[in-house]
C-alpha cells in the first residue's frame, strides 16, 4: 500500500488496540509517519484528526505531469507532497528530517490526498495555488474538487514550447484551469503575458478582493481598467498609455467605475510624462521621504501577501505617488 525508502519492520495491527493505547501510539509517531497512516482509510484518518495537529499554510503547484504540495508551520517546510497526474499515478511524501515514502493508488486522485491532509491538518483553505505549466492531461477533475483557495498566481514555465501554435494551445488550456479554480478563489496574480488580450480581461472582469499584473508585457488600455471590479489592483507595466490612466483616475474619482476599488498601485517601468499623468487631478506633491500608514482589509488573516497585512506601510519612491493615493482615496 505504501512503501518507505527505509526498511520496514514487521506489521502489527495498530486499529486492533483498544483507543486508549492507540492514540499515545499515535503520538509517539514521527510527523510523516501520522500522514501516511491518516491516508489509510477514513477510520484512521479519524484517529489522526484526534492529534489535533495544525498547520501555519498550505501552498500547491501545478507543475506539468505533477502536483506539488507544501505544507508549512512556523514558517518552516514539515511536508512535501509530489503527486504525479500521469498514467502511473504516484506519489511521493518526504520532509527534510525523515525518510520518503512512496505511494501509488489508481482509485484516489491527488486532490484525495490533498484534502485528506488538509482535513488533519485542520487547514480551511489553500494558501496558493502556483499555475507554472499544463499537463498534457487532463487536470480539470482534479483540480474542480479543490476547496477554496486564497490566492491563484499564474507563471510562465513553457521553455519546451517552440511554435505559435502550441503556445496558444498552451494558453487554451491554461484558460480552462483558470475558469474552474477562479470562481473559488479570493485573489489573483498574474506573471505571464497573454497572447489573446481577451482572456486577460476575463480575468479583470472577476470579482476579486485582489488582481495584480506582475511584469505584464500585455497592453493595458482604458478598457481594460474601466472593466476592472477588485478591490485591490495592482499593475507593474511598462506598457501602458499616461492618459488613459489619467481618464481612469478621473472616472474613477467620479465614481463611474469600479466602486468596489479601496487601494490602486500603478508602477510604470519608464518614464512617464507627469503632466499628462495629472493633468485636472488637482495633486499636490509631496516630499519623497513621506510616510504614510494605510489600513486595508482588516478581516484578512495572512501576514504577506497580496491581500495578506492588516497594515501595509508604503514608502513613497515618486514624487506624486504618496499624493495620487491620497486625493483618490478620499
Amino acid at each position: 500500500m505504501f512503501t518507505p525508502s527505509t526498511e520496514m519492520t514487521t506489521a502489527f495491527p495498530l486499529l486492533r488496540l483498544p483507543h486508549l493505547v492507540l492514540m499515545p501510539v499515535l503520538e509517539q509517531m514521527e510527523f510523516l509517519d501520522r500522514i501516511a497512516f491518516s491516508i489509510l482509510s477514513k477510520r484512521t484518518r479519524m484517529y489522526v484528526k484526534l492529534l489535533k495537529m495544525k498547520c501555519e499554510h498550505i501552498n500547491l503547484k501545478l507543475n506539468g505531469d505533477r502536483i506539488d504540495m507544501i505544507v508549512f508551520c512556523d514558517f518552516t517546510i514539515v511536508l512535501e507532497v509530489n503527486m504525479y497526474i500521469d498514467e502511473y499515478q504516484r506519489s511521493t511524501f518526504k520532509n527534510q528530517y525523515e525518510g520518503v515514502y512512496s505511494w501509488r493508488d489508481s482509485s484516489l486522485f491527488p486532490v484525495d490526498y490533498v484534502l485528506s491532509i488538509m482535513d488533519v491538518m485542520d487547514c480551511k483553505s489553500i494558501n496558493q495555488l502556483i499555475v507554472s505549466d499544463i499537463s498534457e492531461h487532463n487536470c480539470l477533475p482534479i483540480i474542480a474538487k479543490l476547496p477554496k483557495i486564497d490566492e491563484v498566481v499564474v507563471e510562465h514555465h513553457w521553455s519546451d514550447v517552440t511554435s505559435y501554435e502550441a503556445y496558444f494551445q498552451k494558453e487554451r488550456q491554461l484558460l480552462r484551469v483558470l475558469k474552474t479554480v477562479l470562481p473559488v478563489s479570493s485573489a489573483v496574480t498574474i506573471n505571464y503575458r497573454f497572447q489573446n488580450q481577451n482572456h486577460l480581461r476575463e480575468i479583470l472582469k472577476g470579482n476579486f478582493d485582489a488582481v495584480i499584473l506582475k511584469r505584464s508585457d500585455n497592453w493595458i488600455t482604458l478598457n481594460d481598467l474601466w472593466i476592472t471590479n477588485a478591490k485591490i489592483l495592482e499593475i507593474h507595466t511598462a506598457k501602458v498609455d499616461v492618459r488613459d490612466l489619467n481618464r481612469y483616475f478621473k472616472l474613477w474619482m467620479k465614481k463611474i467605475c469600479n466602486d468596489r476599488l479601496e487601494y490602486l498601485e500603478v508602477r510604470i517601468y519608464d518614464t512617464p510624462s507627469m503632466d499628462l499623468l495629472l493633468d485636472g487631478l488637482n495633486a499636490v506633491s509631496v516630499p519623497i521621504e513621506t510616510q504614510r500608514e494605510f489600513r486595508v482589509l482588516e478581516n484578512v488573516k495572512r501576514q504577506n501577501g497580496p491581500v495578506g497585512a492588516e497594515l501595509w506601510r508604503k514608502r513613497v519612491f515618486r514624487l506624486y505617488r504618496l499624493a495620487l493615493e491620497c486625493r483618490l482615496s478620499s
